[in-house]
């Protein structure tokens, strides 16, 4: 297994300026192999190149970015390898239900803007740490480290990211419970691979009309005199792509719709994405009512005051 410094990264971000400081903060990290592109299909495109030459770059993936989402990027890149970390970065005023959404959605982390190296360098050590190939199964301090990174975990996913069962770590976790490293919470329920078993999975987002993840988001807008709806970017100086006039008017002479996406391959608009699992272990694809839902006893990481 190679180390951290030796692998492949891959930056997605529009900004020339945020890619700047990225990769210069990666590089005081000891990182080194470092690419950079400000598009979404672009990105792709590295991201194919990197793995058909052998490796599976870290990626950095700007949330907002103009051709495709980041749920769309993620999905295409699990396809090719459900063994892809992805590291979402995006502005501080994203809602904690926003960032907790994309990270149940298959990203490895999440770094706030302004990009902080502080921050950089917690997920750089905690992946470290993660690929240590010999891990000492009496050794309590693995667990806490794979809890501290979590807002709140479950018993059976510290089982399956130590590859150790329940009467190895159910002693380990009630050890750090009574030395109040941690506190038990509710019962946590989780999707599980109805093939493996695992946990460990993500959700992929297609377009419901031709099932393909090349998709990005965007205004709509409806032209009530002709009825026209199309992206906002197709009412050019304010005229209606149908009909030619002007919309001078809200709410009288048209109406805008947020959050729709559009397929950049079919072309169509959607406002619901169609939503399916991928096994991070075995590659399985399936449906919500395909998948079996396991629960096990929760935990959470008791921080230190300050």
């Amino acid at each position: 297994m190679s180390s951290v410094e030796e692998n492949d990264v891959l930056i997605i971000e529009d900004s020339p300026a945020v890619g700047i400081l990225l990769r210069e903060f990666l590089t005081k990290l000891g990182l080194k192999k470092i690419r950079h592109c400000q598009n979404g299909k672009t990105g792709i495109e590295m991201f194919k190149e990197m793995v058909d030459s052998g490796s599976v770059p870290l990626v950095f993936l700007d949330y907002n970015l103009p051709d495709m989402t980041a749920y769309s990027i993620m999905s295409q890149m699990l396809s090719i390898r459900p063994d892809v970390k992805v590291v979402i970065e995006t502005a501080r005023e994203k809602s904690e239900e926003q960032i907790k959404d994309v990270i149940a959605q298959g990203a490895y982390q999440y770094l706030g803007k302004p990009i902080r190296l502080e921050k950089l360098r917690e997920i750089i050590d905690t992946l470290r740490i993660e690929e240590i190939q010999a891990i000492d199964a009496d050794g309590i301090e693995n667990i806490e480290e794979i809890i501290s990174n979590s807002t709140q975990i479950s018993l059976l996913r510290v089982m399956q990211y130590m590859d150790k069962p329940e009467e190895v770590i159910q002693p380990l976790i009630n050890k750090m419970v009574a030395d109040k490293k941690i506190v038990k919470i509710n019962d946590i329920k989780e999707v599980s691979c109805p093939r493996c078993g695992t946990i460990r999975v993500a959700q992929t987002f297609h377009c419901p009309k031709c099932k393909g993840t090349n998709f990005k988001q965007d205004k709509i807008i409806e032209h009530y005199k002709c009825g026209n709806v199309s992206p906002a970017q197709t009412y050019v100086e304010d005229k209606c792509p149908k009909c030619h006039e002007l919309i001078k008017i809200f709410g009288v002479d048209y109406r805008v719709q947020e959050n729709f996406y559009i397929c950049n391959d079919c072309g169509d608009v959607f406002a619901e994405i169609v939503t399916k699992y991928l096994c991070l272990k075995c590659g399985d694809k399936f449906a919500l009512e395909n998948a079996k839902i396991v629960s096990s006893p929760g935990y959470s990481y008791l921080r230190p005051s300050a």
